[in-house]
C-alpha cells in the first residue's frame, strides 16, 4: 500500500492480492507475470503466503477497476497456478484505507460486479484501515493542554 500524505483526507490506497497456503506460492507468483510486485513471496509463520499489487494501481483509481484487473489475471493463469491458488487456505483481496485524524466518515463502494469476480474465484474481501501515523500539530497542542487541566467531578 502506498503511504499517505493528507492528514485531513481519509482515502482508498490501493488493493492487494494475497494467498495464504500450507505450500510454497512461487508457482502462483511466476505465474502472474510482470503486471504485479510481489511485496511478498515465501514464508510467513507457519504458512506460506504470497502478496501482490498491480504496478500501475493506486492513486486515481478505485477498488472495483483494481479487483476487476487482478481477477481477469488470475483466471489467466496456467493450471498450475490455479491449483495452487484453489487449494490456499485464504485468498483475498484486501482493500486498503488511510485513515486521517480530522476525518468523520469515509465510505468505499464496492460494485456488485467486483464482488462477483472475487466470489467466483472463492476469494473473500478484507478492508484493512491504517491509522493516521501521525496527529496533526493543533490536535496535539489541544491534547496538552487538556492533559493539564484538572477535570470536573
Amino acid at each position: 500500500m502506498r503511504r499517505r500524505t493528507d492528514d485531513d483526507k481519509t482515502e482508498f490506497l490501493n488493493v492487494d492480492l494475497e494467498a495464504f497456503s500450507r505450500e510454497s506460492l512461487a508457482t502462483l507468483a511466476k505465474s502472474l507475470g510482470r503486471s504485479v510486485n510481489v511485496l511478498h513471496e515465501g514464508r510467513w509463520g507457519r504458512r506460506y503466503a504470497a502478496c501482490f499489487e498491480l504496478w500501475s494501481s493506486g492513486y486515481g483509481q478505485t477498488a472495483d477497476a483494481i479487483i476487476l484487473r487482478m481477477a481477469r489475471l488470475l483466471t489467466k493463469m496456467p493450471r498450475s497456478a490455479k491449483v495452487l491458488w484453489n487449494r490456499a487456505q485464504v485468498s483475498q483481496f484486501n482493500i486498503g484505507i488511510g485513515a486521517a485524524a480530522r476525518s468523520r466518515t469515509f465510505e468505499l463502494h464496492v460494485r456488485p460486479e467486483a464482488l462477483q469476480a472475487a466470489a467466483r474465484l472463492g476469494a473473500r474481501l478484507v478492508v484493512t484501515v491504517y491509522a493516521p501515523e501521525r496527529l496533526p500539530p493543533a490536535h496535539e497542542a489541544q491534547s496538552k493542554e487538556r492533559r493539564g487541566r484538572p477535570t470536573r467531578g
